[in-house]
């Protein structure tokens, strides 16, 4: 069973083809850190909330966003570590480019602090090109599969 996972696992050698060995570093440790730091997110969201959230919504719905949130990105780790879930991937990928930009709007719509909270949206904002990357990747990859069809 172990052996299994390995072969069908972003870490295996022949996982993927010389064509692609520039994007090894990508998929095999970038993309897993980036659902990792993402995982991790998610659990401080449902442990603690976002002051900012929590004054703005109800700590159950900041809750459940936060779970979302975590669950999500696990599955785009599994996504990113076992190739064979793509699909798997670019649903939670879409789920957590649609949480984030739902983040940035609240904060850009429903703040009422009298300073912008401008830095968090451009960090926030500054996590999406690495998630919008990725999913063009899968598509491209789709459409490759397609056309060898």
């Amino acid at each position: 069973m172990i052996r299994r996972l390995w072969r069908a696992s972003i870490w295996h050698p022949d996982a993927i083809p010389p064509i692609e060995w520039k994007y090894r570093n990508l998929k095999r440790l970038w993309l897993p850190v980036y659902d990792l730091i993402a995982i991790w997110a998610g659990v401080q969201a449902v442990l603690f909330g976002s002051s900012l959230l929590n004054r703005l919504f109800p700590a159950l719905f900041v809750d459940t966003v936060g779970m979302v949130f975590t669950v999500a990105a696990f599955a785009a780790l599994l996504g990113v570590a076992f190739p064979r879930l793509w699909a798997v991937e670019i649903f939670a990928k879409l789920v957590l480019v649609a949480l984030v930009a739902g983040y940035v709007a609240a904060i850009l719509l429903f703040s009422k602090t009298p300073e912008p909270n401008t830095f968090v949206v451009g960090m926030l904002g500054w996590g999406l090109p690495l998630a919008l990357f990725r999913l063009h990747m899968l598509g491209e990859e789709i459409k490759e599969r397609r056309e060898s069809a």
